[in-house]
């Protein structure tokens, strides 16, 4: 260690086992200590930010399960109720046509 980056991480309050670690690895990337320490600082906001995101889109996901299940529920709904609309304008017509009504005379649901 030059006298510069020891000051430098003696500063930062490393442990000796960290600063060696540290050093190897700057070494090892071809870059200072400092370089080195913000670049896995970096590294570390970046996981958090990807691990928040990934968070975020499960949320999402989940919702949009909810919703995509609730409009598949109306659908259903929806097409009960035109099935009990189609069944009641065929009691409708069975009972009007016995009234000698005319077609176009007769109520449509």
């Amino acid at each position: 260690m030059t006298p510069h980056t020891d000051q430098q991480l003696n500063n930062l309050g490393l442990s000796e086992e960290l600063k060696v670690k540290l050093l190897e690895a700057a070494q090892e990337h071809n870059r200072s200590s400092t370089a080195e320490a913000i670049a896995r600082l970096e590294e570390t906001f970046a996981r958090d930010d990807v691990a928040e995101a990934r968070t975020i889109r499960n949320a999402l996901m989940v919702e949009l399960g909810n919703v995509l299940q609730a409009g598949l529920t109306a659908a259903e709904d929806l097409d009960k109720v035109q099935s009990a609309l189609q069944e009641a304008q065929k009691v409708l017509d069975a009972k009007l046509s016995s009234t000698h009504l005319s077609k176009e005379d007769r109520p449509r649901l």
